[in-house]
């Protein structure tokens, strides 16, 4: 394993080659489509960064333009608004291998901008708030290749074994929701204001009220 985690390091962003060989469009996805305009009443939404993925078989990635350094300042805007390049790149890497975790396991393009767009959509705006935003996005990923797993074969211990697996991993999510959620609020309280009618002859009282405590002697003759 240490071996293994040696030879993938960080993924870093190629430029496009000269004669557009890695642009072509990708057998496995219709991104590269126009998406059609959705009226709105809020500003519209920003198409998160892609990267091109010459090989499902390897972590190679490119530049879906001749652009490098705005493709870069794209990634490092999704990744929580880093002013590192390096940061981004080991992000994307760590996200591959969540994906792609053996060496003989596929990773295609569409699966990977996807995982990328939900990262996005999250809008991390710190490093350590994008951290999470990747754990939240492979749990997500993971869990839906164990779910398809437990119907593989519809048998009882796939069921139980591998959709137990999913089950964990959707629940972890949540709980990495929590947690982003609770980065994102910082330490803002929330105060709950509940109004109390006190109709005539009725008493109130207004403040925190403490039980009292029992002292030695109370209650003997």
């Amino acid at each position: 394993m240490a071996i293994e985690s040696d030879k993938r390091g960080p993924v870093q962003i190629e430029p496009l080659p000269p004669d557009g060989a890695a642009s072509a469009p990708s057998t496995a996805t219709g991104s590269s489509a126009p998406v059609p305009a959705v009226p709105q009443a809020s500003p519209p939404r920003k198409a998160p960064p892609r990267v091109r993925k010459p090989s499902r078989n390897h972590d190679q990635c490119v530049a879906p333009t001749p652009d490098l350094e705005a493709h870069r300042a794209a990634l490092r805007e999704a990744f929580g608004n880093t002013l590192s390049d390096e940061f981004a790149e080991v992000m994307l890497g760590k996200l591959i291998t969540a994906l792609r975790p053996g060496p003989f396991d596929h990773l295609d393009e569409a699966t990977l901008n996807a995982a990328i767009a939900v990262i996005s959509s999250i809008n991390p705006q710190t490093e350590l708030a994008a951290l999470i935003a990747v754990q939240i996005a492979a749990t997500g990923f993971a869990g839906l290749k164990f779910l398809s797993q437990s119907q593989r074969h519809m048998d009882e211990i796939y069921i139980d074994v591998y959709g137990g697996f999913a089950t964990k991993l959707f629940r972890l999510q949540t709980e990495l929701i929590q947690a982003f959620d609770r980065h994102q609020r910082g330490n803002k309280q929330t105060v709950e204001v509940t109004h109390l009618h006190i109709h005539s002859g009725a008493q109130g009282v207004v403040g925190i009220v403490n039980a009292a405590e029992k002292r030695v002697g109370d209650g003997e003759k």
